[in-house]
């Protein structure tokens, strides 16, 4: 089914219900991020510059598979919807795929973790294009759209946290024989927790939000819908800005475990270290939320980004100042520097969304055609490629440094090696970031006469 949303404000339970089906998508997306590197090299053995390189061919299967997604997604017409039924199709292979992942059998071999890896990406193209697409649509209030966002972010946060919570929870539960984040109990408890969580989310989903029909429009073709996209400035800054932010958190996320164990010898404390930055992300979201409105979206999201680099310039000072001279400072510091760039870290989310929203509004007025999920899979495909490229390269540039996360000691070379990709790499990376978006042209007063001349091209054709 479809409804007419209001442009203004929507209600309380629509946005919970929007929001809260990101939950599980959290839940398994993180631990693909950060966990799936140890768990298969350190827990199950396979090499690491091997595992680097299935998860870069893995992720840029995205290219093709993610306009594809968008461009027939926005081109689907049925009686539930234009989303919803591939969010229906996507679900049974994320529930599969999820378990197999995360409950792997004791000799599992590279192929086994090419075939699930790319299936659930797969999965998560099918799902999340057409959800997130969904929640650009529903209004075109420039700020309700950063409070749509803004909820989906908090949600989002909840399941990051549950995954953080599951592996801190089976620890206890199993005693201090299994007390890392990347042992094999510990990522079953992962994949089950999405068997369970995906069927009833899509069902709160489907219930809580209708869709706004799609206008009665001509599609163009591919071709020059193509061009038209390259050609929108402010579309070009926002794409420029998140490759640099894709590579960043991309090397950042893929050996951070490993820095937090090898480098900084917090083990044991990774996985609070990380529960304590998402809870700081939920609690700032309404911030960036405000100052997005405030200020402008742009640049409230450069200064969360600035924020975050000023904090994380400090973790190089403690691995090799603080640690060698008064090692029981370094949990302290550290989670100081979490907490500043965790409340800054869903500024991209919300804001970075919330722009691309905006930005769908130009599209439209210059390609005729209402393209939301093409947009949102235009930039997830060129972040999939830098983040695939980031821990690609991140991991084989360890191996051929000598490190080896079996090993609980390495060589100055190994851990040099390791400091230089976790702290200067995603440092110099988010700087370009932050300078890029600074530069992003439309401003609230450009978007509501771009939001208004829209509305009145609908409201004539709607009278023709």
């Amino acid at each position: 089914m479809t409804e007419r949303i209001s442009n203004l404000r929507l209600k309380t339970r629509q946005l919970i219900g929007y929001g809260q089906f990101i939950v599980p998508l959290a839940i398994i997306g993180l631990p693909i991020a950060i966990y799936i590197p140890p768990f298969y090299t350190g827990t199950l053995g396979l090499d690491l510059a091997t595992v680097g390189f299935i998860l870069m061919i893995a992720r840029l299967s995205d290219v093709v598979t993610d306009p594809l997604i968008g461009l027939l997604s926005d081109k689907t017409h049925t009686r539930i919807g234009r989303r919803r039924p591939w969010i229906l199709a996507g679900i049974p292979l994320l529930v599969l795929s999820s378990f197999m992942l995360f409950n792997p059998a004791n000799d599992v071999g590279n192929l086994y973790l090419l075939f699930w890896i790319s299936a659930i990406y797969l999965a998560f193209t099918l799902i999340a294009i057409p959800y997130v697409a969904w929640g650009t649509e529903v209004s075109s209030s420039y700020q309700e759209r950063s409070r749509i966002a803004g909820t989906r972010e908090i949600f989002m946060q909840v399941g990051l946290l549950t995954a953080i919570a599951i592996p801190l929870v089976y620890s206890v539960v199993n005693g201090a024989s299994e007390n890392t984040a990347s042992s094999r109990g510990a990522m079953s408890w992962l994949g089950w927790s999405t068997v369970f969580l995906v069927p009833l989310c899509t069902v709160w989903l489907f219930s809580s939000l209708g869709e706004p029909p799609r206008p009665a429009v001509t599609s163009m073709p591919f071709g020059r819908g193509f061009r038209i996209v390259l050609k929108n400035g402010p579309f070009r800054v926002l794409l420029i800005a998140s490759m640099f932010g894709a590579l960043s958190s991309s090397v950042g996320m893929g050996v951070g475990i490993l820095f937090f164990e090898h480098a900084l010898g917090l083990g044991a404390y990774a996985p609070l270290l990380i529960f304590v930055t998402f809870v700081c992300a939920i609690l700032g979201a309404p911030f960036w939320v405000f100052l997005g409105g405030r200020v402008s979206k742009h640049r409230a999201l450069a200064g969360a980004a600035g924020t975050s680099i000023l904090a994380f310039a400090f973790v190089p000072f403690i691995v090799l100042w603080v640690k060698p001279t008064v090692p029981e400072f370094v949990l302290p510091a550290m989670l100081i520097i979490v907490v500043v760039q965790g409340a800054a870290s869903s500024a991209g989310s919300i804001l970075g969304l919330s722009i691309l929203a905006d930005i769908s509004d130009i599209d439209t007025l210059k390609s005729g055609e209402p393209r939301a999920a093409f947009l949102v899979s235009f930039l997830g495909m060129v972040r999939k490629i830098f983040e695939a490229v980031g821990i690609g390269l991140a991991l084989p540039v360890l191996a051929w440094a000598g490190f080896d996360p079996r090993q609980t000691t390495h060589g100055e070379g190994a851990l040099n090696a390791l400091i230089v990709v976790y702290c200067f790499v995603p440092l110099i990376l988010s700087f370009f970031s932050m300078v890029a978006i600074w530069n992003y042209p439309v401003s609230r007063d450009r978007q509501a006469r771009l939001s208004a001349g829209l509305a009145r091209r609908i409201a004539r054709r709607t009278t023709e």
